[in-house]
């Protein structure tokens, strides 16, 4: 006999859920507005509750909602080697270059899934090709693990393995549903003369993203020793390559009555100015014409916990590719399903004192 009584609210975010669960790339409030019939209190009551627990996830400010870590540590339990295939799969969109996924198999790796760059000149994996752990980036993952020596520690350190073929750079870095051991790589294959910091920035965060995803407390690979979370100062070229990731960052300065405001937003780094832009409805633009003094904080979550601050002056200014110019720019740098629409206020920050800090512990000789 069917259990007749049933509670609202809970079958709304079920619906919810099943319906984003179906679109990986994500959904927009609009759309689940449209969909449903929520009201809009009620809706963004729902899904700030269902985002709040870890059960959804935004992708930026104002932007579309994805099944978040909770969900996927659930089904990483039930289902993990699926659950990783679609996580992949979701993480994969919008990545221009060839992209694959793969496993340890005795004394090789194997492509688990792979999916082709956007670029005419692209390297390429196919599912199903083994490569040696010995002679491959994504091998070296894994022995990385336990061998000792300069590549290997490098390795540790930076969570990227980086090998040269050819024209071709092969780079992978570890996937780890327990927060320290590699039991997958994600790898990229491309011409060398591609080979930017951003780029593999961006495959170190994809990584991290997945494993958080799978269940991972944290992301720090190999339990990364000591020394690599050892606190000192970012160097100048280390903060230009940690600028092209594609970190979020925190706008803050002070409103027209003087009070603080800290608001999150995307931003793209042309050196040597960065560029923030306004999504429509935004206030934080008025504030900046009567503060224009300004401070941007960029970090990542996980070791070596490097971050960045950003002191200068924001001013109205053109993009040289026009707003849709920016829009698209900001799309590819955050792998968005689409560019962000109405970018009319855009804003030049030319900085004026640039610092960066990376770890926690003190060296023993400060």
């Amino acid at each position: 006999m069917a259990y007749i009584h049933q509670v609202p609210a809970v079958e709304r975010a079920l619906r919810i859920l099943e319906w984003i669960a179906a679109r990986p790339e994500g959904v927009a409030p609009a759309a689940l507005q449209a969909r449903f019939g929520f009201s809009r209190t009620g809706l963004f009551a729902l899904l700030n509750t269902l985002k709040a627990h870890g059960y959804l996830e935004q992708a930026g400010p104002r932007g579309p909602y994805r099944l978040g870590p909770r969900w996927w540590a659930l089904a990483a339990q039930a289902h993990p080697e699926q659950a990783l295939r679609e996580l992949f799969r979701a993480e994969a969109r919008g990545f221009a270059e060839s992209l694959a996924l793969l496993r340890p198999a005795g004394g090789e790796v194997v492509v688990l899934e792979a999916v082709l760059g956007t670029h005419p000149l692209v390297g390429r994996w196919a599912v199903g090709d083994r490569l040696p752990l010995d002679g491959s980036a994504p091998g070296w993952i894994f022995l990385a693990a336990h061998r000792t020596g300069p590549r290997w520690g490098r390795i540790r350190r930076e969570g990227i393995a980086r090998r040269r073929i050819g024209g071709l750079i092969e780079a992978a870095a570890p996937i780890c549903p327990d927060g320290r051991h590699p039991a997958a790589a994600l790898a990229v294959r491309l011409p060398a003369s591609r080979a930017a910091p951003a780029l593999f920035e961006a495959l170190r965060a994809a990584a991290a993203r997945l494993s958080l995803r799978l269940g991972a407390p944290a992301y720090q690979p190999y339990a990364a020793e000591p020394e690599g979370l050892s606190l000192r100062r970012l160097r100048s070229e280390e903060i230009v390559a940690f600028l092209e990731g594609p970190w979020i960052a925190r706008l803050i300065g002070l409103r027209a009555d003087g009070r603080p405001y800290a608001v999150p937003v995307w931003y793209l780094w042309e050196r040597p100015a960065l560029w923030i832009a306004a999504l429509p409805g935004s206030r934080w633009p008025g504030y900046i014409r009567a503060h224009p003094h300004v401070t941007l904080l960029i970090d990542e979550p996980w070791p070596p916990l490097r971050r960045v601050r950003v002191e200068g002056r924001a001013v109205p200014d053109i993009f040289p590719e026009g707003p849709e110019g920016l829009a698209a720019r900001l799309a590819a740098r955050y792998r968005l399903e689409s560019p962000p629409p109405g970018l009319r206020e855009i804003f030049r920050i030319l900085p004026e004192r640039m610092e960066g800090r990376r770890g926690v512990i003190p060296s023993a000789d400060r």
